[in-house]
């Protein structure tokens, strides 16, 4: 038993390519469905024991061997991903365009309602989450609501899928749905389903190999990075419960200085320069004191 944690910890998710360790989560809650089976087997005299019994000290805070950076798409890929959605899958287009350009987790998306919507102020109110898969609704991961701002393409495009859900339900004599996304039949949004049944379909059409659709997220909070914004405001664009949190998770991804801020560490240090005074030198860049840098030598030095 103890081997079969250990398998399924190390082969991870098969339907991605990255190869990715089960998280410490996912592995609990496989062995505590684990464990009641085989209870149940041995109240009925199948088994003398419970195998599974005392695993969960096994589990250890990680099962992975390094840190797994998180999966973003490029501008242009994220581009590609919404030209596909829009021409071929139009109805999906708002759902997809908001996980992109607010930074959505799915549940949250899913759970969004119109009175959540401040077209006037240009905001979306964060206030619940839904998973139908465990069916149940919650409030946004970090336990508290949160306002996202609406960027100029987000809001025209829930102001044309407004419209059209308002014509709609007109002509079907239905006042206008509370949720602000649904299926193009009008069930609710199945995390699950859309997975299989629309997002994978859409990555293959657009050409682009497999992310989950949380990489939008991560994708979202990459381009506000690279926009130079302040890691408050992402913090809490993303509902993170602290600033260090965010550093945590898209540190990787910040700005990085050049090899000149570390070269200016040795300056401190004259003894190791003069030891080694090329040691820090870029190809082409002049060494003070070398026979090709005499600008700071007395006249005197020149003619020794």
């Amino acid at each position: 038993m103890r081997g079969c944690i250990v398998e399924l910890a190390a082969r991870g998710n098969r339907r991605t390519t990255t190869h990715r360790p089960l998280a410490r989560t996912t592995l609990k809650v496989t062995l505590t469905v684990l464990h009641a089976i085989l209870a149940r087997a041995v109240e009925d005299g199948l088994i003398p024991r419970n195998p599974a019994a005392g695993l969960a000290r096994e589990i250890r805070t990680t099962t992975a061997t390094e840190a797994v950076e998180v999966e973003v798409f490029t501008r242009e890929e994220i581009a590609r991903l919404l030209t596909v959605t829009e021409q071929d899958w139009p109805k999906w287009y708002p759902f997809i365009l908001s996980l992109a350009r607010a930074g959505l987790r799915l549940g949250e998306a899913v759970g969004l309602e119109w009175q959540d919507v401040d077209f006037d102020q240009r905001v979306l109110l964060i206030r619940r989450s839904i998973n139908h898969r465990q069916r149940r609704m919650s409030a946004p991961k970090s336990g508290k609501g949160r306002r996202v701002d609406l960027s100029r393409q987000l809001a025209a495009g829930l102001r044309a899928h407004k419209s059209l859900r308002e014509a709609e339900a007109a002509l079907a004599g239905f006042p206008l749905p509370e949720r602000v996304f649904s299926t193009p039949e009008g069930e609710p949004i199945r995390d699950d389903a859309f997975r299989r049944d629309v997002w994978a379909r859409i990555l293959r059409r657009a050409t682009l190999r497999y992310r989950k659709p949380h990489a939008l997220r991560h994708s979202f909070a990459s381009l506000l990075i690279e926009a130079g914004e302040p890691l408050t405001y992402i913090q809490q664009q993303l509902g993170h419960h602290s600033p260090a949190f965010t550093l945590a998770v898209y540190g990787h991804l910040m700005p990085r200085g050049d090899r000149r801020a570390v070269d200016r560490l040795d300056d401190a240090t004259p003894e190791a320069t003069i030891r080694n005074p090329r040691a820090t030198v870029e190809p082409g860049e002049r060494v003070p004191g070398s026979e090709s840098d005499v600008s700071g030598l007395a006249v005197s030095e020149l003619t020794l």
